[in-house]
């Protein structure tokens, strides 16, 4: 049947469920748009700021009291004498000196160096520790040895602090008060002060034996 054919009602009718599957196929209502609760919005990413770890406290060894060094690597037909004159002519205070030897006998390139002064100890490692050996065939290892049991023990124990007795600090003056304890000091002052002493009666002159005679002849006249 052709549109000419069709009466009012039906072309409208016709024309009306073709618009609605349109926008049934665009998306329900019509408009080409977003989805309902789709966001275009680009995720937040924070990032934190990493802070660096603490750097770890070093403990210094206390090497004041260290005169003991070990040296390896030594040529082995050297002899005791030759590496004692070597370290004190080149470093000095030496005190003693031991060699290492093998089941056989034979000297194993290490010898034991006790020094007078933990100075001397410390200059010998630092002087001669990784020095080359006969054009660098080999290198000296020196290892400065800290022995607890060597410390003075006027540097391991540590006396208790001493404190005083706590001074209270002057408060702050009363002068209401302070008047009042004058007033008190100089009123027991007074009330302390001994009374003055009467004057005694001036001593008469004693009279001869004529003024007492006179007197009486005096007396009798009259």
């Amino acid at each position: 049947m052709s549109s000419l054919d069709k009466s009012l009602d039906d072309i409208i009718s016709t024309s009306r469920k073709s618009i609605k599957s349109k926008r049934l196929n665009r998306g329900g209502n019509g408009k080409v748009g977003k989805k309902i609760g789709a966001s275009n919005k680009k995720p937040i990413v924070s990032f934190k700021k990493s802070t660096p770890a603490a750097p770890k406290k070093s403990t210094a060894v206390d090497v004041s009291y260290a005169t003991k060094v070990v040296v390896y690597g030594l040529p082995r037909d050297i002899k005791l004498d030759a590496i004692k004159d070597f370290f004190q002519s080149q470093v000095g205070g030496v005190q003693n000196i031991a060699l290492s030897y093998n089941e056989k006998g034979q000297f194993k390139g290490i010898a034991t160096i006790i020094f007078k002064s933990s100075k001397s100890a410390s200059k010998a490692v630092e002087k001669y520790n990784g020095a080359p050996i006969d054009g660098g065939s080999s290198k000296l290892k020196l290892e400065l040895i800290v022995d607890p049991t060597k410390k003075p023990l006027t540097s391991r124990i540590a006396p208790n602090k001493v404190t005083g007795p706590k001074v209270a600090g002057p408060k702050a003056a009363n002068p209401k008060l302070a008047a009042a304890k004058a007033a008190a000091k100089a009123n027991l002052k007074s009330k302390k002060a001994k009374p003055a002493q009467a004057k005694k009666p001036a001593k008469r002159s004693k009279k001869t034996v004529e003024q007492l005679d006179q007197e009486m002849a005096d007396y009798f006249d009259n």
